[in-house]
């Protein structure tokens, strides 16, 4: 055996040894109102096995904790930043210099991807983004290229997966939306003549939510009654289904060997009656057991290179999407597991470490309070406006509660994000009290807070102050 031979077999075994699941990466989202320091994220995902990372920004604080770490770096840029890219080379410039080329030269961050725009194509944009998502791609693509990246870091675009169709209800079908069909295909040329793979976010969740006829066991992976034969390849879960529906796509069009990497796929906990921990956890395992086990999908046999979503829970994300849209992490605010999932070769997740908690007390409706009082609805409306009751409702881990419970879970979620200042527990009329005893019921748990130190929380907390005082001297001035 030569060198070369002897060096691709090395090659091979080491291959070997390598877990599966080592390059399972996860989305960090930031959209909470007391989030978890970065070095203490980039310790849970450390300690968890995760080896890629997905960011929605460029955050200097995050990228300068993520320094070092050996996790792989996809950092995002927002849509409403796609207009001055799109038109500007120089912008473009800028941007890559500030938040790509100095964190991988300065803090050893190991930047893969930028990721231009997130799912800037669906309809809610009203076509807002269409003309500068390529335009905006390929500026940054000249200016990594001008910083002699570009053949370390590639630019891609997260896409929902509503920009392609079946023309069959199978996957063979698949085509990309009629549309944007033109410059989905200008879009996927410019990936792969440079190098770029194909991000989609895939969510059975929602194929569930959408549609209530559709087979429940048809989101899983454990098998389904509904399965589908398309020539052959039998389709036993939509995830497969819909991942080798855009498979099709590309290869009609010329492109059948473009990498895919599914940005983004999870499913949420709460504020649905399809999105609770059980689920969850039975979808991310299937998921993981499938990753873990080397295996793919009928067109693509290769182990899917993915992200989960998300890593932690964002309860100051919009909700217009759903309520669901709070609830998409592995853990909760305060970094603790929501159930086991098996990553790795682990027994389960790990927690954050050293997460500090506010005192033990609880803001509830006061026993003496009367459910009858005119000031209870205009309470609790205010309280859900700046806080997040989306576990309130049918079919949410509190959906069971009585009304005054409601109330209490309301009253308490916004004094909790009020960082327990005494002026968020003093609802008109004697409404609220704080109390000491947890009234906690089941599995809907009224929290407490964790402690946020940083300028940017003690910002919110200055904010809410405000917002009570005012809240409170308006309700003075009306019944008076």
């Amino acid at each position: 055996m030569g060198f070369m031979g002897f060096l691709l077999l090395h090659l091979f075994h080491m291959a070997l040894l390598i877990s599966p699941a080592s390059g399972i990466g996860v989305n960090w989202g930031t959209q909470a109102t007391h989030p978890l320091s970065p070095s203490t994220v980039v310790q849970m995902l450390k300690d968890n096995g995760f080896q890629k990372v997905k960011l929605f920004d460029a955050d200097a604080t995050t990228l300068k904790a993520l320094g070092k770490s050996g996790i792989q770096v996809m950092v995002g840029i927002p849509n409403d930043m796609l207009l001055t890219l799109a038109n500007s080379v120089p912008a473009a410039e800028d941007w890559v210099a500030q938040n790509v080329s100095s964190h991988v030269s300065s803090n050893a961050v190991d930047i893969r991807y930028v990721a231009v725009g997130n799912e800037p194509f669906l309809a809610t944009y009203n076509g807002s983004y269409v003309g500068l998502t390529l335009p905006a791609l390929e500026n940054v693509q000249s200016a990594l290229i001008k910083a002699g990246l570009a053949s370390q870091v590639k630019v891609t675009v997260p896409l929902n997966a509503d920009v392609y169709r079946s023309s069959s209800n199978l996957p063979s079908g698949g085509d990309f939306r009629s549309d944007i069909h033109d410059l989905m295909l200008q879009i996927v040329k410019f990936l792969n003549d440079n190098g770029a793979p194909f991000t989609v976010n895939i969510y059975p969740f929602i194929s569930l939510y959408d549609d209530a006829n559709f087979p429940i066991d048809f989101a899983f992976f454990d098998g389904s009654s509904s399965a589908i034969n398309d020539g052959g390849r039998v389709y036993q879960n939509v995830f497969d289904a819909n991942h080798d529906t855009l498979v099709w796509a590309l290869q009609k069009n010329g492109y059948g060997n473009l990498p895919i990497i599914v940005g983004e796929i999870g499913w949420p906990s709460d504020g649905d009656k399809n999105a609770n921990p059980k689920y969850a956890q039975q979808f991310n395992q299937g998921f993981m057991s499938r990753v873990m086990a080397g295996k793919g999908t009928p067109m693509r046999s290769s182990p899917v290179d993915a992200y989960l979503f998300s890593l932690i829970d964002e309860d100051a994300k919009s909700i217009q999407p759903g309520n669901f849209e709070r609830h998409w992490g592995l853990y909760y605010v305060d970094g603790q597991p929501k159930y086991k999932l098996v990553i790795t070769s682990s027994n389960g997740l790990v927690p954050a470490k050293d997460v500090h908690y506010l005192a033990k007390k609880w803001c509830v409706m006061s026993p003496t309070a009367s459910l009858d009082d005119p000031q209870v609805g205009p309470s609790v409306s205010y309280a859900c406006s700046h806080a997040d009751c989306t576990s309130l409702g049918y079919g949410t881990s509190c959906g069971n509660l009585d009304p005054r419970g409601n109330i209490s879970y309301a009253f308490n979620n916004y004094y909790q994000i009020s960082n327990q200042l005494d002026s968020a527990c003093m609802f008109p009329n004697n409404l609220s009290t704080v109390t000491g005893d947890d009234p906690s019921v089941g599995d809907c748990k009224f929290k407490i807070m964790i402690q946020s130190l940083t300028v940017a929380d003690l910002g919110i907390a200055s904010s809410l102050r405000l917002n009570v005082i005012v809240f409170v001297s308006l309700l003075v001035f009306t019944i008076s």
